[in-house]
């Protein structure tokens, strides 16, 4: 595979408590940490298309707010992970300031 795959994103370890897990009913990729902050976190890769990874924060409310579109493309699959896992890292750190 030329790009990362939800299987690369499960097996990462936890940022700052946080750990990915895939809905069983989606198939989207959830990070948590366990505990119930009305905040969720998606980050999904080939979700859009074969390539990107939406990174979105959906709300109890239904509210969602779309962060950014990661583009793996001319990129190693290293290189995927590094700059997945450093954007999901930065909105992990939002999740927690606006608690």
């Amino acid at each position: 595979m030329k790009y990362i795959q939800s299987e690369d994103i499960l097996i990462m370890d936890d940022i700052r408590g946080f750990k990915p897990s895939m809905d069983s009913m989606s198939g989207t990729i959830e990070w948590n940490n366990g505990d119930d902050m009305g905040k969720y976190l998606y980050a999904t890769p080939n979700w859009e298309g074969e390539g990107q990874c939406p990174v979105s924060i959906y709300t109890d409310e239904g509210d969602f707010q779309d962060i950014a579109v990661l583009k793996f493309a001319d990129m190693s699959k290293t290189d995927q992970k590094l700059k997945y896992r450093e954007v999901v890292s930065e909105v992990i750190d939002t999740i927690l300031e606006k608690r």
